[in-house]
């Protein structure tokens, strides 16, 4: 190989690269995008971790006392969290379809 195919073939290279980083930043861009409403609800959470780990210590006791009233309870609070994200998402496909 002269040293002008060398050369060119470098050039490609270098430019294959460039091309790759190019698409690489698209790629990250669009995959903090797509998780940045995780990421959100992840920050959000970290805010109330101390006040979350003195509820779950007192759960965890009053669990330890009163095992089936807590599950009951726990029961309650579930089916209580799956019908306002049922209701929420219901209230936006309805809300698309009107628009």
């Amino acid at each position: 190989m002269s040293h002008r195919e060398r050369l060119q073939r470098r050039d490609e290279l270098e430019t294959l690269i460039l091309q790759q980083r190019i698409d690489m930043g698209i790629a990250l861009r669009d995959w903090r995008e797509g998780t940045a409403p995780i990421d959100h609800g992840w920050q959000k959470l970290m805010q109330w971790r101390a006040p979350l780990y003195a509820l779950g210590g007192l759960l965890a006791v009053r669990g330890v006392r009163k095992p089936r009233s807590t599950s009951k309870a726990f029961g309650r609070l579930l089916t209580g969290i799956l019908l306002v994200n049922r209701g929420r998402s219901l209230y936006r496909m309805i809300r698309d379809q009107r628009h």
